[in-house]
């Protein structure tokens, strides 16, 4: 197996450790911050993320990924001194650019929170707006360890972040919460902030004690490398599609924030009502079905140097190996996580929100059951979008989740404004708006790699494994759960269902011995395989 592909993967990993670390302890973080500020908190404290996530993404997105294709291309050539170069002109951009959307998320806090629904929550822009300088000069240091398919500091980065956010956050709703349900959210919200600076600190430190940051101190002012006059406007090129591509799904958030509270009231709701509603959709909802999808998330950070250097190195078959290998592991994860959520949507909110009022248990329940099938697609966007961008093509991702978005206002607006549906609607929508989305980006990647997806092992084989897990787990449910309590059934029927999954794909072959090489593990497994007599894929 090519250097490449194991770098790919091994990136691919350590971001994924590190992420589903983080998403456990912020989802027990959250859990535990529900209970403390109750859902209408929630509320508060979702509300500013959703327009802070659109600045963030306007002002920083699209130039990491830039960095790290351009990075990977000059360290393809030998040119390291290229690169550095790289990163200090861009640094700069984005330290203007955050300092630009900072300003602007807090002075203008009280009118855009008036226009979302919701006066109360214009504290909390104001006590998350330094947040978007700090992740701006933070997100050129991971554009560049990325590139140099380097992905342990940003993994660490991502650990101080989580870690930063629940100790600063625990101590700060714990003194300030007493005040009243808004300083409780801004508590919360300024632990975020101070853990985004941290992590700032730690890869600024990192980058100039490291053996780049020494090189770059040694090297001559003028560099050895120079970018070229093209140099911006490859840049821009690169980071402006992407930069569009990437505010599709804060968008997809903004338009729940703008329009679930003001249809729910206008629908006869009350304002904490439907503030409470806000709450149960976005604290409680989309950060399980966020979990699965840092998996994929890691996998399309590492895609975009990978399949640059292969398309750069004109490797097609390498190029081909690493697009078809992605897409096998994004519908295995994709569809194992999104049955298991679905059947177990209304088990998982009561063992983690015991503490939550009945009537937000049922609703969390019924819209996680419904969204369960975003996950799928939310994971086949995320890892086709890695690919499209390391194809140089970042416009491809942008066209399909604008055409999802257009169909995700539309039905929001009218289904959202039925009141037998209510709160639904906007999770009904998400489906339409990703799986739109994921159909248009498989399509222009098979067709931009040249790649031949075997349907047999990519689709129908992790398909009949997801269904073998979901009957278990249904008879787990069914005819065990009456005779245990929630906990223990939860457990169990998750523990079943990852056993039942595992056990099913290595029966069926969904992996081939060569992509179980590539997974960290996966090499013992081989040989116990072989040891045993197990026929290749």
């Amino acid at each position: 197996m090519s250097n490449g592909k194991k770098s790919f993967v091994g990136g691919a990993a350590i971001l994924a450790a590190a992420g589903l670390i983080g998403k456990v302890i912020g989802m027990f973080y959250r859990v535990w911050l529900t209970g403390l500020i109750t859902s209408e908190g929630m509320g508060l404290y979702g509300t500013p993320y959703s327009v802070y996530n659109f600045l963030l993404v306007v002002s920083s997105a699209g130039l990491p990924t830039a960095i790290s294709k351009l990075v990977s291309e000059r360290l393809v050539e030998g040119d390291r001194a290229g690169a550095r170069q790289i990163l200090k002109k861009t640094r700069r951009i984005l330290l203007c650019t955050g300092l630009i959307c900072t300003a602007i998320m807090a002075s203008l806090a009280e009118p855009i929170a008036t226009l979302m629904g919701d006066p109360m929550a214009a504290p909390g822009f104001v006590a998350l707006a330094p947040s978007i300088f700090f992740v701006c000069l933070l997100s050129s240091y991971r554009g560049y360890f990325q590139g140099s398919q380097n992905m342990t500091p940003t993994a660490v980065s991502q650990m101080i972040e989580v870690v930063g956010k629940v100790v600063f956050g625990f101590a700060l709703v714990r003194v300030m919460a007493p005040h009243g349900l808004v300083w409780g959210a801004v508590a919360a919200i300024l632990g975020v902030t101070i853990a985004e600076l941290l992590a700032l600190l730690f890869l600024m430190i990192r980058y100039h004690l490291g053996r780049d940051g020494r090189a770059a101190a040694a090297a001559p002012r003028a560099g050895n490398a120079p970018l070229g006059k093209d140099f911006y406007k490859r840049l821009f090129s690169i980071a402006i599609p992407v930069t569009i591509g990437a505010s599709m799904m804060p968008i997809v958030n903004l338009v729940d924030a703008s329009l679930v509270t003001n249809r729910l009231t206008h629908i006869g709701y009350a304002l904490a009502d439907a503030r409470e509603m806000y709450g149960v959709l976005t604290g409680m909802v989309n950060t399980m079905v966020n979990m699965p999808a840092v998996i994929t998330l890691s996998f399309s950070m590492s895609l975009v140097p990978a399949v640059s250097s292969a398309q750069r190195r004109g490797d097609h078959a390498a190029l081909q190996r690493t697009t078809g290998t992605s897409l096998k592991l994004a519908f295995m994860i994709g569809s194992a996580a999104a049955v298991g959520m679905g059947l177990l949507a209304h088990q998982i909110l009561r063992l983690l929100y015991a503490s939550e009022p009945e009537n937000c248990l049922v609703t969390g329940g019924e819209l996680l059951t419904v969204m369960s099938a975003a996950v799928f697609f939310i994971a086949v966007v995320q890892t086709t979008t890695g690919i499209l961008q390391g194809l140089g093509k970042p416009s491809y991702p942008v066209k399909t989740l604008a055409i999802g978005i257009v169909f995700k206002i539309l039905l929001n607006y009218v289904l959202i404004g039925i009141p037998s549906i209510n709160v639904l609607g906007a999770a009904y929508a998400s489906v339409a708006c990703y799986g739109i989305a994921a159909v248009g980006n498989v399509y222009m990647v098979l067709k931009l790699s040249g790649t031949r997806l075997r349907v047999g092992s990519a689709v129908v084989r992790p398909a009949l494994a997801a269904g073998g897990m979901a009957a278990v787990v249904w008879a787990f449910v069914r005819f065990a759960g009456p005779h245990l309590g929630n906990t223990t059934e939860t457990l169990g029927a998750v523990c079943v269902g990852v056993a039942t999954y595992a056990v099913l794909a290595f029966a069926l072959r969904a992996l081939s011995p060569e992509e179980l090489s590539m997974i960290p593990g996966g090499g013992k497994l081989l040989r116990w395989m072989d040891r045993f007599g197990g026929k290749k894929a």
